[in-house]
């Protein structure tokens, strides 16, 4: 049964709360669970104990920043890219996260496209390696080609499916984002069709705006009827910014259920 995670570096922001005090005020609304993005810049012991003692999960943090992110297709960023992963994975036990985001980086010039798909494939196994005997799991996300830019060495839901059947691991899966895929072009359905097991996490946002669901065009009761349908019965990350008050935006996604 699908269950939706608050990003609180976008939601319960009201009145400048802290990040503890949005976890606490998330809880109170009804989520039994919480994301966020950088991870280096944050109290995590407090941080911590707010999720302790709200009950309240945090289930994925980032490896690093999309602003400053290893190019995954070029050997030379591999070492800087699995120290990030190593200091990623010490955050999230302190916090006990089970999932460490990451991105492929853009198209490096100078290697052969084939090359640095095979080098990105490479660096994410060994760090899905690393990690795994902690528990925790990769998961590779694609972000929109205008947001990221036209470069980006994983695109679309496609390839980085092929990426992940190439790693063949069982923790290092497929972070979808429907808000970018459908920025993408990809209809409902596309390219995830046969692959919901490598589907590790889910997030959304509504379109235009990047705001809650049902303040755009897409019709969320069936995106997440056939997400449901096709057997994904985890967290949907709502990884947007609020219109309205974000206290009632739990309620509002599980109506749509």
């Amino acid at each position: 049964m699908i269950d939706f995670s608050a990003c609180i570096e976008m939601m319960f922001l009201e009145g400048d709360r802290p990040l503890d005090d949005r976890v606490r005020a998330a809880a109170d609304s009804g989520f039994r669970a919480v994301e966020i993005w950088d991870w280096w810049d944050k109290d995590l012991s407090r941080l911590a104990r707010a999720l302790d003692t709200t009950g309240t999960r945090l289930i994925t943090l980032c490896v690093e920043s999309w602003k400053d992110k290893c190019d995954l297709g070029d050997p030379s960023s591999h070492d800087e890219f699995l120290a990030r992963v190593r200091a990623a994975a010490d955050a999230a036990r302190q916090v006990n996260t089970p999932r460490l985001v990451v991105l492929a980086g853009d198209v490096v010039p100078g290697i052969e496209p084939t090359t640095q798909i095979h080098n990105a494939v490479a660096v994410l196994a060994r760090a899905g390696e690393e990690v795994g005997g902690d528990g925790l799991e990769l998961l590779v996300e694609v972000v929109n080609r205008e947001h990221e830019g036209p470069n980006a060495l994983i695109s679309d839901s496609g390839s980085a499916l092929s990426l992940l059947r190439a790693i063949d691991l069982p923790n290092v899966r497929f972070l979808y984002d429907r808000y970018h895929a459908i920025l993408n072009g990809e209809p409902l359905g596309a390219e995830i069709e046969d692959s919901i097991p490598l589907i590790g996490h889910v997030q959304a946002a509504d379109i235009p705006g990047r705001h809650e669901f049902g303040t755009g065009t897409v019709d969320w009761a069936t995106e997440l009827a056939w997400l449901q349908n096709a057997g994904y019965g985890g967290y949907v990350g709502i990884e947007a910014t609020p219109l309205g008050d974000s206290s009632r935006v739990y309620a509002a996604a599980g109506a749509l259920l």
